[in-house]
């Protein structure tokens, strides 16, 4: 293979027995087969591979099983594809499978393709002529009504030139592999490589990996390294999205990692184990109840989930809205299709599109959430996200996420704060939430000043940073000190009348102060003026800033005068007591004015 081709992988589909892996080895030359059951009965039971070069692109082909009894190994094999080929036998035309597989290619969101009308050379023109009319009527108003219908009898290579030709042009016309710079690879075989270990096979979409590249089973939440790479049989360094590849793992053993896992970048998703989607029932489905237990069949894997309906199931086809849990976590996006089966009937009821990966916890919060944008979408699941939370939500390119919210704040429907975003819907209610817990505050403490930022912090349950930022831009309130008050609150304890008879009190006995509860003063009122720099706490006792100030005055001088003074010296300077001197002493050895050797004072570098 050409590795510097671009790359592409195309499944096939179609009933079984009908030459979908015969004509894989007529365009490739390798028996998709790989089991010696399958080989022996003639009949595909799992996934096969197989590589070509066809019309300027490196294509990888996925051959699945076509028996009902196969399907779960069909669904593994496109899952993850944008290209198919549908394999029709001219011979036995329209069979269930070719209906059952149509429906899942068109559920899954394949839009582009080639029809193969297989055995062309068994049979007469007439019925050839009978194949395709029925083809053109079955696929009348559906994806599949612009896509080429070529006989071709592969024994003898009838029709294999214009096969190649219109795989080429469905190429050319699908949207190139998204690189979004997330990887993604849903394991559909691991095994044990000769000295080399555990090796896994996928469809890689979404972003490139490369050697030493760091990636992460979902499932286990096991952190893993690519130890090697190899695309369409080729060693390489790097494998770009929308390729097959095969991946050698380091850090884990080949049981640890089995079909169905997602291998993924070690950022940029989030496993979710509850996703809320579009449900697209297929025709011929029985209605679903309210609620119901299905098997889902996402990427390469299936397991057991509970759908539960949003919306009214109705009898004419229609699109639902609802819930589906997942018994294990899985890293999803919105976009992401994937196939709903019956649990106990085994057929396929339809296909649900991701919408949001993190639901909100009811269906009316749903329901209202689902028509927002994408963008506002993820801020309404995690209010003041972060970029790289925003990137998990909505599925978004890493490196275009910050371009998308700048345009987004300039139009005023986010906001950003300290590095994270919010809606601006969503920030406007929650500074309402903010004025009424202020609010609710000073009516159930009429005599505090406001309420502390990081109790509100806590009441709202916003973070103290985000939050100042927040009341910052709201003129109904104001923060001072990380005191948050209504805007029109006395904004100093000493304006209130506790605070003024608080210091008339301290000032009447500036050495012996009251404490605030002697003078019925609340010790909010009290916290406050220590704040305010009016009033100073020392060990628990209030004095006026302006008392300690006299103090460091009157003992100043007569500590140089006297060249040092006893605690009785100055608690008779003071006119005082022991129980205030000690405080007052204490505070004027840290201030410098007084240095204390052995149990007296002397003067100190800042004694007048």
């Amino acid at each position: 293979m050409n590795s510097a081709l671009p790359a592409r992988v195309i499944a096939t589909a179609g009933h079984v027995d009908h030459g979908k892996s015969t004509l894989v080895r007529a365009l490739t030359g390798t028996n998709p087969d790989r089991l010696a059951e399958e080989k022996a009965r003639g009949l595909t039971i799992d996934l096969g591979f197989a590589f070509a070069e066809i019309g300027g692109f490196s294509v990888g082909f996925v051959d699945v099983p076509g028996h009902v009894r196969f399907l779960k190994n069909m669904l593994a094999g496109v899952g993850a594809v944008e290209v198919a080929l549908l394999v029709v036998a001219a011979n036995e035309g329209w069979m269930p499978q070719t209906e059952e597989h149509t429906q899942i290619l068109e559920l899954l969101g394949v839009r582009h393709g080639v029809v193969v009308l297989t055995k062309a050379g068994i049979v007469d023109a007439d019925t050839l002529e009978f194949a395709q009319l029925e083809l053109s009527e079955r696929f009348t108003n559906t994806p599949f009504a612009q896509w080429p219908v070529i006989p071709i009898d592969s024994p003898t290579g009838l029709g294999l030139d214009e096969i190649r030709s219109a795989i080429a042009t469905a190429l050319r016309d699908a949207p190139a592999p998204a690189d979004r710079h997330r990887a993604r690879v849903w394991v559909d075989r691991t095994f044990a490589a000769k000295g080399a270990g555990t090796v896994i096979t996928g469809t890689l979409t979404g972003g490139s990996i490369a050697v030493d590249d760091e990636l992460l089973v979902v499932a286990n939440q096991r952190l893993v390294r690519v130890r090697g790479l190899q695309s369409g049989h080729e060693r390489v360094e790097r494998a770009q999205p929308g390729t097959r590849v095969a991946v050698n793992l380091a850090g884990i053993e080949h049981h640890e990692i089995t079909r169905g896992d997602g291998l993924v970048t070690a950022t940029g998703w989030r496993a979710t184990t509850a996703v809320d989607v579009v449900f697209t029932p297929t025709p011929a489905a029985p209605q679903l109840p309210r609620t119901a237990s299905l098997t889902a069949h996402i990427g390469s894997g299936e397991q057991p989930v509970r759908w539960r309906s949003f919306e009214q199931s109705g009898t004419d086809g229609s699109r639902l809205y609802g819930r589906i849990r997942l018994s294990a976590p899985v890293a999803l996006q919105p976009g992401d299709h994937f196939i709903l089966r019956s649990s106990a009937r085994r057929v396929v009821v339809g296909g649900a599109e991701v919408v949001d990966i993190a639901p909100p916890r009811t269906a009316a919060a749903a329901l209202v959430r689902k028509d927002l944008t994408p963008l506002l979408r993820a801020l309404d699941a995690e209010p003041w996200a972060s970029l790289e939370s925003i990137v998990e939500l909505g599925g978004f390119d890493p490196t275009t996420v910050s371009e998308m919210c700048e345009a987004a704040i300039l139009d005023g429907s986010v906001v950003m704060a300290h590095g994270r975003h919010i809606a601006a819907a969503s920030a406007h209610a929650m500074k309402l939430k903010v004025v009424a817990a202020v609010s609710a505050f000073h009516i159930s403490n009429p005599t505090a000043i406001g309420m502390a930022l990081s109790e509100l912090a806590t009441t709202v349950s916003v973070e103290t940073n985000l939050l100042r930022e927040l009341i910052g831009a709201e003129n109904a309130l104001k923060i001072d000190r990380d005191i948050v008050r209504s805007a029109d609150r006395i904004a100093v304890a000493s304006q209130t009348p506790e605070g003024t008879a608080f210091l008339a009190a301290l000032t009447e006995t500036p050495f012996a102060p009251p404490s605030p509860e002697a003078v019925h003063v609340p010790i909010a009122i009290a916290k406050q003026l220590v704040r305010e720099k009016i009033v100073v706490e020392i060990d628990g006792i209030y004095f006026a800033s302006a008392a300690i100030t006299e103090a460091a005055a009157i003992i100043g001088r007569a500590v140089i005068d006297q060249g040092s003074l006893t605690l009785s010296e100055i608690r008779d300077l003071l006119g005082s007591t022991r129980k205030y001197v000690l405080p007052i002493a204490k505070t004027l050895d840290q201030q410098g004015v007084t240095r204390r050797r052995g149990d007296d004072r002397i003067p100190g570098p800042r004694a007048i």
